[in-house]
């Protein structure tokens, strides 16, 4: 026979355990809302991140765009730059070759003068005739930037002078340059051709 005590028992049980599955169900219940939560905000986190991706993905195709804009644009202007150093190189020769043909025009009237030997009777006006011109050929020159190198009487310096040979001398202290065998020249203060020079040792 059941007791009332026995029956009261049962029923605690029972409710204990019906709580249980409620607590239990609750809690699933709870663990699924939350599940659903996250999904539903890490859904819109995957959407941000392949905007972003995608964002991302034209400023570097844009940027891409420009560096080969860039890279074409240099390329350009150093095909120009090289073009316009050789028309100044050009114009530069140029401009000098008109500045000695009065030079030439001279040299050539002279030679005309001396073919048949008549017209040169007297050494000097041949000499002063030579003179004229190669003055008029060194200022030009020095127009341009050129510039002889002295040598005779100077110290040897080896950036400026190329020596040759090497000469007793009495009158001059040892190093010193005592015969110039060929001028050398400067040209805008760089040397293009040192000076040939005997020095006494």
């Amino acid at each position: 026979m059941v007791t009332k005590q026995s029956a009261n028992d049962h029923t605690e049980a029972a409710m204990s355990q019906l709580e249980e599955v409620q607590t239990s169900q609750a809690e699933k219940k709870k663990e699924t809302s939350q599940k659903r939560q996250k999904t539903s905000r890490s859904r819109p986190k995957i959407a941000d991140l392949k905007k972003e991706i995608e964002k991302l993905r034209s400023e570097k195709e844009a940027v891409e765009g420009r560096l080969l804009r860039l890279a074409a644009e240099f390329d350009n202007y150093r095909k120009i730059a090289a073009r316009e150093v050789e028309e100044r190189t050009r114009l530069a020769n140029e401009n000098l070759i008109v500045d000695l043909l009065p030079v030439l025009d001279d040299l050539e009237r002279f030679v005309s003068a001396g073919e048949d030997g008549k017209n040169i009777t007297d050494v000097k006006a041949f000499y002063d005739g030579i003179l004229l011109i190669y003055q008029k050929r060194k200022k030009i020159l020095e127009r341009w930037g050129l510039e002889a190198i002295e040598a005779v009487g100077k110290e040897f310096d080896v950036e400026l002078h190329e020596a040759l040979m090497t000469v007793e001398s009495e009158e001059h202290p040892a190093n010193t340059i005592v015969q110039e065998l060929q001028r050398g020249y400067k040209l805008n203060d760089k040397v293009i051709r040192h000076a040939k020079v005997a020095v006494a040792k």
